[in-house]
């Protein structure tokens, strides 16, 4: 074979090849041109969606500001059902009881065997003199020790007056939990007698005071049962609401106030009262 055909044929290989290697690079370019380009976007994970429960304590903190009234609150809303508190403002801090603590008597008294005629009149009417008897018969100070330990009160401390059952010291926070006892602990005879005088709360209280003020006046068509209380001159007056709000008892409330008696009567007490207590009613979920 002469020596220029094998030169020949190398040329004939090495263009064939060439033209295969261009071939498969084209056709590889076209490939890839067919091919879409990425966009460059940045994906990011959807935000959470904004909790339907609000924080109970800016919410009664915003309630306040608005209502902008005359006076020193604390108070709370509870819903018994779903364990959790729509509003709390100053919740923990203690304050004396006035006529609150004649639950406690009530307890005390009913575990002890009193007419339960007698400790419905006490609540129902917020009589002054049944409760003094009925105090005496529980011991005083030690049902309240022995009380807030068996329903869990931590900020709930008797006078250390003897006889001083308004001067009592409970928080809001606890009366929720002392509700919450009587609705789900008491036994049923003991629980109904309370009950239903705190669903029977009289217009006027043993001593002529109005005490619908707060959740009776607030609450129009709800079903409420309630405990008021009402003192002076330590050294502001001072009121208190608290209780159940709504079907079965759901809504627990305690609502406190205190009041320049220099600036604010009676009456202008009463009404800031009720003007808390109705938009803590408004708080209630529909």
């Amino acid at each position: 074979m002469p020596p220029w055909f094998s030169a020949a044929v190398r040329r004939k290989s090495f263009r064939a090849a060439a033209i295969a290697a261009i071939a498969v690079v084209s056709l590889t370019v076209g490939v890839l041109a067919s091919i879409p380009e990425p966009k460059a976007e940045i994906h990011f994970l959807p935000e959470p969606a904004p909790s339907s429960e609000s924080d109970p304590e800016p919410a009664a903190a915003g309630l306040l500001q608005e209502l902008d009234l005359a006076g020193e609150f604390s108070f709370v809303l509870y819903d018994s059902v779903e364990d959790r508190y729509l509003l709390s403002h100053r919740a923990d801090e203690t304050h004396n009881t006035m006529s609150v603590s004649k639950i406690l008597i009530a307890v005390g008294a009913l575990r002890g065997g009193a007419d339960p005629s007698r400790v419905a009149e006490m609540i129902s009417r917020s009589d002054d003199a049944i409760a003094s008897e009925l105090w005496a018969v529980v011991g005083g100070p030690a049902v309240v020790e022995d009380l807030a330990a068996s329903m869990g009160l931590e900020h709930t401390t008797p006078s250390p007056e003897w006889g001083r059952w308004g001067d009592v010291q409970i928080a809001a926070s606890d009366v929720v939990r002392m509700y919450e006892y009587v609705f789900a602990e008491l036994p049923e005879a003991d629980r109904t007698v309370i009950v239903d005088a705190m669903a029977g709360t009289t217009e006027l209280g043993s001593d002529g005071y109005d005490q619908s003020f707060g959740i009776p006046d607030a609450a129009g068509d709800l079903d409420w049962a309630v405990k008021q209380g009402w003192g002076c001159c330590k050294p502001d007056r001072f009121l208190v609401s608290t209780g159940t709000i709504g079907a079965d008892h759901r809504y627990m409330a305690a609502i406190f106030g205190a009041f320049d008696e220099t600036r604010l009567d009676e009456a202008q007490s009463a009404a800031a009262m009720t003007a808390v207590a109705a938009a803590v009613i408004a708080a209630i979920p529909e």
